[in-house]
């Protein structure tokens, strides 16, 4: 028998997609992703391109890489526009010290110029002072090969569900942290980059999400279902 109670859920979003140039490991441009998403029957998405010190090296000041940054972002919010996507700003930021990513919800593009004055400092810096009640901090992929947990005192939550074809993210075992740490937010997303790989997650809501603030809130808020092509994934805190 089905179970009725996930259609409210009708929207359907992805937490974590990367376009091209800026996030230089990706395949496609902001348009061409915007097209992708709406082909695959999304509301929209939140552009979580990387912020990194490497990037950062291929600019003339830290200024001139945010401006860069936000391009890709500007793009798509354009190219969403017409085509009825909402498309939300997002970061995904490292720091020198080792390789693992944090993914940024609840941020404005004044906050990207802000996140760049990071970049040279570590994460327990940036965390105590960029955090506010606005936004989220999430570690992404805390499993993956090359990646270390952090110090889950410095973070909001941990991407559990991360569906990036060519990586071990060992969901489980992400899944297990956060059950064993009730005050963690579960997140979770494609980690788009690649052809073929679209849409692998939908992050479910029951209203429009028009922007980044809004989706630090529902994050933290828990009312949401994952849609892994018809499984229904309902985070721990519904």
């Amino acid at each position: 028998m089905a179970i009725t109670g996930f259609k409210k859920y009708k929207y359907k979003y992805d937490l974590h997609v990367h376009t091209s140039p800026v996030s230089t490991c990706a395949d496609f441009s902001p348009k061409e992703v915007v097209t992708m998403y709406k082909k695959a029957g999304f509301n929209g998405f939140v552009l979580t391109n990387h912020f990194t010190p490497l990037g950062l090296g291929k600019h003339n000041s830290k200024e001139d890489f945010a401006e860069y940054y936000l391009n890709d972002y500007y793009e798509a919010k354009e190219a969403g526009k017409k085509e009825g996507l909402d498309i939300s700003l997002g970061m995904e930021i490292r720091f020198p010290e080792n390789n693992n990513d944090y993914l940024i919800y609840g941020i404005s593009e004044e906050d990207v110029y802000r996140a760049a004055k990071y970049l040279e400092s570590d994460y327990k810096t940036f965390y105590r002072e960029f955090k506010s009640e606005k936004n989220l901090i999430i570690q992404a992929h805390p499993f993956r090969n090359g990646i270390a947990l952090c110090d889950l005192d410095y973070v909001d939550g941990i991407e559990v569900f991360n569906m990036h074809p060519n990586h071990n993210s060992r969901i489980a075992v992400a899944a297990k942290l956060a059950h064993e740490n009730p005050h963690l937010l579960i997140t979770g997303g494609t980690d788009f980059h690649h052809e073929n790989h679209q849409g692998l997650l939908a992050f479910c809501t029951e209203k429009k999400v028009k922007n980044s603030y809004q989706f630090s809130n529902i994050i933290s808020s828990g009312d949401f279902v994952f849609d892994l092509f018809g499984n229904k994934i309902i985070p721990s805190r519904l």
